[in-house]
């Protein structure tokens, strides 16, 4: 009778095979190995951490803390810097530059993002984030000066644990998306790349520190941002909340008092400056809309209107400029109520509409501050109006514009006139902003319609308002989409008029780079005919150079 033996050979243990414990074994027979049994066998059960175990649980344990305390610690940033060196050293890759960030990407480090530990819990990838923020910088800085860009592409891309600016940087991608209506603005699941899903990183970002403990400037932008994305993706009630978390974290740091800002270095006070006027304007236009109640109140000093020394240098001054324009909608103009406050002099209302008639435009504006300032000029213009209607005796004497009852006439007629020689690129950057501005002047024509009777209306003072309002209604149209809920109070509107019967033709423009409409949408929405202006004039021209 053979020996038996109780343990695996060498060559049957190393291959992780059953052995039949003879010697040779079945297995090393076939495949012509030495069976041996040299080999110690090791102690059976828990044996202790290794060293190397216990160093990987210390580090593990120091990266995990940022999460509770909303800090890098020492550690783990000794570790994550430590690992990111060796792995330049094997793989050749070059150092990031801090003057040229925008070129570290996951590609260029050939790391894989995980390599600091528990890291960001993100669904998008690295260069997503990348590729979004970019597009940011290009087209929508002029609209929010407040982030520097490549700044921040190098923050997230230097440490996946900054939860904060994973947060910043993913609520700036979700409002980029959603206020251009690009094709990823949408909560698809099917889509790899959307605003959506970049709206649920910067919460699930969030979730990883105590962001509401948190007092600095992100804490102002990240939920001014999610702002924007909510207010494009329709939900009003949650970005209102997000819009009143943004302005208490302004409380907070104090940006609404003007002592703030004394001894602050030029760069730091310009940068200050610039958010609470982004958020106060904000604020307003919101506030405007959706028959809110304001909350900040002006302070005395502006943003300066030269910067040689920022990164913004050429953008503050069309900013700057947009400021002094909102310092004419004084917060009583917003209140509906007729009651609740006395009427302001008519001498500062006839004032103010007189400062906005004829402004001055800077040769160095780019398109994108052309068009926000003329379009915001005209929609204060609307707001002023429709606050002299409540509180003052109107005319319908042209001439008299800031009590005129035609007024929105002639400021809709001045708004088509600029979208000709505009691209509709420099329309879409301004996304929710731009829709509900034409849409208050479309909804003051109907305005006047409705206290005009029908004869009056057909062949007199309003003749043409039709080609106007289907010219606004297709700007609508273009801007946000079949799903616009702007489109779909005005369509409402008209057919609650007397526009539903009136054979009142609509001439629209056409937005090259918007929507394309099909011919069931392109019968709702107007009919080509000729038709007359109230001035005499010929019906306006679609607008097809946009």
């Amino acid at each position: 009778m053979k020996k038996r033996i109780s343990s695996s050979c060498d060559a049957c243990a190393f291959r992780r095979v059953k052995c039949d414990a003879e010697r040779p074994c079945r297995e090393c027979k076939i495949r012509g190995l030495d069976c041996t049994s040299l080999r110690t066998r090791g102690k059976r059960g828990p044996k202790g951490p290794r060293p190397a175990t216990c160093r990987k649980i210390k580090e593990g344990q120091a990266e995990i803390m940022p999460r509770k305390t909303g800090r890098v610690t020492p550690a783990a940033a000794t570790s994550g810097l430590s690992r990111l060196a060796q792995n330049r050293e094997t793989s050749g890759s070059p150092a990031i530059s801090g003057s040229s960030p925008e070129s570290a990407t996951s590609n260029d480090l050939n790391v894989p993002l995980d390599f600091y530990g528990p890291s960001c819990p993100r669904r998008l990838s690295i260069d997503a984030y990348c590729e979004y923020l970019r597009m940011f910088r290009d087209r929508l800085s002029p609209v929010w000066p407040v982030v520097a860009i490549d700044d921040l592409i190098a923050k997230i891309v230097m440490d996946a644990n900054d939860y904060e600016s994973y947060a910043l940087a993913a609520s700036m991608c979700a409002a980029g998306i959603a206020q251009l209506r690009l094709q990823e603005h949408t909560d698809s699941p099917d889509v790899p790349v959307s605003s959506y899903q970049f709206a649920r990183d910067a919460q699930a970002a969030r979730e990883q520190y105590e962001y509401r403990e948190c007092h600095n400037l992100s804490s102002v932008l990240i939920p001014f941002f999610l702002h924007i994305y909510y207010a494009n993706a329709s939900k009003i009630r949650t970005s209102s909340v997000c819009l009143r978390e943004s302005i208490a974290s302004l409380h907070w740091l104090g940006l609404d008092r003007q002592e703030t800002y004394e001894g602050l270095e030029p760069k730091e006070r310009s940068l200050k400056l610039r958010l609470f006027w982004l958020l106060f304007i904000s604020e307003r236009t919101f506030c405007a809309q959706n028959c809110f109640p304001a909350v900040l109140l002006p302070i005395d000093e502006m943003p300066p209107y030269e910067e040689s020394e920022s990164e913004f240098g050429s953008i503050t001054q069309a900013f700057s400029s947009l400021t002094r324009l909102f310092s004419h909608l004084q917060s009583n103009m917003m209140d509906s109520s007729m009651a609740s406050r006395s009427a302001m002099d008519p001498t500062k209302v006839a004032a103010a509409q007189a400062d906005l008639c004829a402004p001055p435009m800077h040769p160095t504006f780019t398109e994108v501050q052309r068009v926000d300032l003329f379009v915001t000029r005209q929609w204060i213009r609307i707001l002023i109006w429709e606050y002299t209607t409540r509180h003052f005796k109107m005319s319908r004497d042209p001439s008299n514009q800031a009590f005129s009852l035609l007024l929105p006439i002639t400021i809709a007629r001045e708004l088509l006139s600029l979208f000709p020689s505009v691209s509709a690129e420099s329309i879409y950057a301004h996304g929710y902003g731009m829709e509900l501005k034409v849409f208050r002047v479309a909804d003051a024509l109907l305005d006047i319609l409705s206290c005009v009777p029908g004869s009056a209306s057909q062949g007199g003072m309003c003749m043409g308002m039709g080609d106007i309002l289907g010219s606004l209604k297709t700007i609508l149209f273009g801007i946000g989409g079949p799903k616009s809920e702007f489109l779909d109070k005005l369509q409402i509107r008209m057919s609650n008029s007397e526009l539903a019967s009136r054979p009142w033709p609509y001439l629209a423009p056409q937005l090259h780079s918007g929507p394309s409409i099909t011919k069931q949408q392109e019968d709702t929405l107007y009919e080509v005919d000729e038709y007359p202006i109230a001035d005499g004039g010929s019906a306006l021209q679609p607008l097809n150079s946009i």
